[in-house]
């Protein structure tokens, strides 16, 4: 009808907008069903933490006995002699009132520790929050979330206890509350710093201060206070004995810390930073670097070490092991009752340590006045004896700072990886002909031997019994170099600690290894392939004699080389000390090695069930420039300190020869080749014979050309020249080998 108006349409449970009123009703429910469910986990959630909670609360040790769970760690030989206990309970730990600390000391620790410590409670939760965001959810390092009271709880209380559990943090927070309610934040920094680790067996400031700089903590300058506060958060890894760079790294964060919150003013951290200027610095801000790193290093040498016993490197060592282990930024298992059993034989180490100290002392008057010396087990890895320096406690030798540890230019104890590579991937062989030529040298930007001559061409094994460079170079040219350096890595040598430079340099020893793991690398050589890890712990036992950690059985890592691949190597290396005229007792393979300046001489030395490895050179406890020496060639630290050494030791097992290795070489103890390209096989040496007391043992010299005479240069040069055609000579130990004044390099 015109003009009418329309009913409206009736709303009906099954039509039209009942429907759609029905529909919203059903989600509604469904909601409801999802919100009961959570709300039920949630709940069950918040039981699980009050009762978490409660438990905790209940088992919580007394406040009252702070500092008192500071147990010992005994570090035992393989045969359960003890070589030190360290620890709290081991250790004249002097505490000192918090007046009795340089508030420089203080305020450093605050800094670089916990920015809000005297404004915020017990513990922080916005930290927390970005930790676990860091840390669970960004999968990125994160930064440490405990406040400074938290820490206090955390080392007091727990001891080895390096978990991560729910409880043990719920018990953690509620001590920090408990201590931030009974004491004052003085006090609580008071305590902090007795009760801290900072590395060299030192535990409190008192201590550390004493350990480092030889005085009380209440006369900490900004430059100390800024490097000791660094240390707590790895005082193992940023010592800076050991490991300068890291040390500098840490000391230069604080010192931007100290000027962060206002203590300082910037002038003043420049002033003592040892990397002022950061990564990028100006020339001045460069020379300021050298300056300051300069006056840290005198500074430290008046410290005045903790122990010394009979093996201290190797238990500096030990101890930063356990740090890796259980936790590399937590000190706090060295809190509780351990002990732990090392591989270490006490009865080695001690002939270790005479033949560096006798071997030192016969170079003394060639400017030698340190050395160092590694025997690891060449099946398993396991460290026998380990001399970091010629004295541990003689600052002005920096005899503190672990040499086996360090990264150091091998020289030319290097080459048997780069001839192993072209033997493994068959661009050489044994006999292949290479160039020890002027024109081979020039086509490397003029690389030279010691001797400034070239003996034309000769064989891969002779090029390498004679370690000459031109040759080694055009052995690495023909392996590929990056292919000797991947040998080199897959062996042992750290690529991430000490990486090496790919030019062909590297091949004769340019870049700096670790003694450790060259050690590592070449037990491959010794035990038929299989890889290696130097390594020093075979158990940890908690102070119930529970085992908790088991390292008894190493791991399987595998073959890096065939049997064959290895002896290749072995049977020319066995010629070595023959044709250096080094007298070994035993039938050894070896290698020396002696870098620019002769800052640096090695001589590796390996048997089917060993490997030693040696070192000499001149460190400085008041100078961190390396200085080198008169003439001390690698062959000198054989004869010196590896021949004694070796001398000493019960007779290994012998050599066996392997079938299907290239060119058989396993008589070699002559440098004469055979039409074969192996040295011409003679009798082995009687293993009744005598080592010469002389470093420098006198040989015969082959007719066709005289020996040189001794100059006192660091780079000699034979007064008659050889015809390119000669045989070689049978030279002296501290003469014919190569040097790394050999191994001047062109730039780049």
């Amino acid at each position: 009808m015109a003009g009418s108006r329309r009913p409206r349409a009736r709303l009906s449970r099954n039509g039209g907008r009942a429907g759609a009123s029905t529909s919203r009703w059903r989600l509604s429910r469904r909601w409801k069903r999802v919100i009961a469910v959570g709300g039920g986990f949630f709940a069950v959630c918040v039981a699980l933490v009050a009762g978490l909670v409660v438990y905790g609360a209940l088992t919580l040790p007394d406040i009252n006995s702070i500092g008192q769970k500071t147990g010992t760690i005994r570090l035992v030989d393989v045969h359960g002699t003890v070589l030190a206990e360290v620890g709290h309970d081991a250790t004249n730990r002097h505490n000192v009132t918090i007046d009795q600390i340089a508030p420089i000391l203080q305020q450093a620790t605050v800094a670089a520790e916990d920015r809000n410590f005297y404004n915020e409670g017990a513990i922080n939760p916005a930290r927390i929050l970005k930790a676990l965001v860091d840390d669970v959810i960004l999968h990125r390092p994160a930064e440490g979330a405990s406040t400074i009271t938290q820490q206090l709880a955390k080392q007091a209380f727990f001891g080895t206890d390096a978990s991560k559990s729910p409880l043990r943090k719920v018990r953690e927070a509620l001590l920090a509350n408990q201590l931030d309610s009974k004491y004052t934040k003085q006090q609580i920094l008071e305590q902090y710093l007795n009760i801290n680790y900072y590395g060299e067996n030192a535990y409190g400031i008192e201590n550390a201060s004493m350990a480092y700089f030889g005085k009380h903590a209440k006369g900490l300058t900004l430059m100390e206070a800024s490097l000791l506060a660094g240390l707590p958060q790895a005082p193992s890894y940023n010592d800076p004995y050991n490991n300068p760079d890291a040390a500098y790294a840490r000391m230069h964060y604080v010192l931007g810390s100290l000027v962060a919150v206002g203590n300082i003013k910037q002038a003043d951290a420049d002033a003592v930073d040892p990397l002022v200027g950061g990564s990028s610095p100006t020339p001045e801000q460069q020379t300021a670097q050298q300056t300051n790193q300069q006056a840290l290093h005198a500074d430290l040498q008046n410290g005045k070490p903790n122990t010394a016993g009979p093996a201290p490197h190797f238990v500096a060592y030990i101890q930063d092991q356990l740090q890796q282990i259980f936790g590399a930024t937590d000190p706090q298992y060295l809190q509780g009752d351990l002990v732990v059993t090392t591989t270490l034989d006490l009865a080695t180490e001690n002939l270790a340590n005479t033949a560096v100290a006798k071997g030192v002392a016969k170079l003394l008057s060639s400017g030698a006045n340190n050395g160092a010396l590694l025997m690891i087990n060449a099946h398993t890895g396991a460290i026998e004896a380990m001399v970091g320096s010629a004295s541990f406690t003689n600052n002005a030798i920096a005899g503190q700072y672990n040499i086996v540890t360090a990264s150091r230019r091998p020289g030319s104890s290097f080459k048997p990886y780069v001839y192993e590579a072209g033997f493994k991937n068959g661009t050489l062989k044994p006999d292949t002909i290479l160039q020890d030529t002027r024109a081979q040298s020039q086509k490397y930007g003029g690389v030279t031997d010691f001797d400034s001559r070239f003996l034309g061409p000769m064989t891969a094994a002779r090029a390498l019994t004679l370690s000459r460079n031109v040759a080694t170079e055009q052995a690495a040219d023909k392996a590929g170099i990056q292919n000797v350096i991947d040998l080199a890595y897959g062996m042992g040598i750290s690529e991430k600690l000490t990486p090496q430079e790919p030019n062909l340099s590297t091949a004769i020893g340019t870049s700096a290894v670790r003694m450790i793991d060259h050690a590592s690398a070449y037990a491959a050589f010794a035990n038929g392939g299989h890889k290696v890890v130097a390594n020093g712990i075979l158990k940890i036992t908690d102070g119930a004699g529970n085992v908790i950690r088991d390292y008894s059985t190493p791991a399987n890592l595998g073959d890096v080389l065939t049997s064959q691949q290895a002896w290749t190597i072995t049977s020319i290396l066995r010629g070595y000390a023959k044709q250096w005229n080094l007298h070994f007792r035993y039938d050894t393979a070896g290698k020396s090695g002696t870098t620019d300046h002769f800052i640096d001489a090695w001589y590796m030395t390996y048997t089917p069930d060993w490997v030693v490895a040696t070192w000499t050179g001149h460190t400085s406890g008041s100078n961190s420039a390396e200085q080198g020496m008169n003439q001390v060639f690698g062959t000198a630290t054989g004869a010196a300190i590896a021949v004694p050494f070796v001398n000493s030791l019960s007779k290994p097992s012998a050599f066996k020869p392997v079938t299907g290795a290239l060119s058989d070489c396993s008589q070699s103890d002559s440098a004469l080749v055979s039409p074969s390209g192996c040295p011409t096989p003679s009798p082995s040496p009687s293993v009744t014979a005598t080592p010469s007391s002389s470093p420098t043992p006198t040989a015969s010299p082959s007719p066709s050309f005289t020996l040189p005479a001794v100059t006192p240069t660091p780079t000699p040069t034979p007064s008659i020249a050889p015809t390119p055609t000669a045989a070689p000579p049978a030279a002296t130990a501290a003469r014919r080998e190569e040097v790394a004044v050999a191994e001047r390099r062109r730039a780049g």
